[in-house]
């Protein structure tokens, strides 16, 4: 099963609706995540890990 399978099982399991993909990245209300495998070895772990994207550089000059 693909990460992006994994993460829409999760998301849909989570009972949220309101989510798309933009390629690779999970959308949802608007905030960005990137899908990401996760080894971290929990018994529980379903293998993905959801980190959120931001939208604007950190460091605005």
């Amino acid at each position: 099963m693909s990460l992006k399978a994994r993460a829409q099982e999760k998301v849909e399991r989570a009972g949220i609706s309101n989510y798309s993909f933009d390629q690779d990245i999970l959308v949802m209300c608007g905030v960005r995540y990137a899908v990401e495998a996760c080894e971290c070895g929990e018994p529980d772990c379903d293998g993905v890990r959801l980190r959120k994207k931001g939208a604007f550089p950190r460091i605005l000059q």
